[in-house]
């Protein structure tokens, strides 16, 4: 099991519109093949920063199976325009 982690600033005065489009987003990528779940956290001393973690089974389910599907593009779509600039991400697994 690998860990997405994003952090995504949003357009500040978006942050209601931001967090209603990733419901729907969620939805999206949650039926995607090797999702295993996802948490949206609101950073509580900026109210536009939020970081997303995405649970996969493998790096591949992400990058070459979601990231190339037309899923990934209407997820894009819904949460896209609400960024101040391209989210950093990377994935992380648990050391022992």
């Amino acid at each position: 099991m690998v860990q997405e982690i994003m952090l995504i600033d949003v357009k500040p005065g978006t942050e209601q519109e931001f967090e209603n489009a990733f419901k729907k987003a969620a939805v999206i990528v949650s039926s995607a093949k090797g999702c295993l779940g996802y948490e949206l956290h609101r950073c509580m001393e900026q109210e536009n920063k939020y970081l997303v973690f995405i649970k996969w089974e493998t790096v591949e389910d992400h990058v070459t199976g979601f990231k190339n599907s037309t899923d990934y593009q209407e997820m894009k779509s819904l949460i896209g325009p609400y960024y101040l600039h391209v989210p950093h991400a990377g994935h992380y697994e648990k050391v022992d």
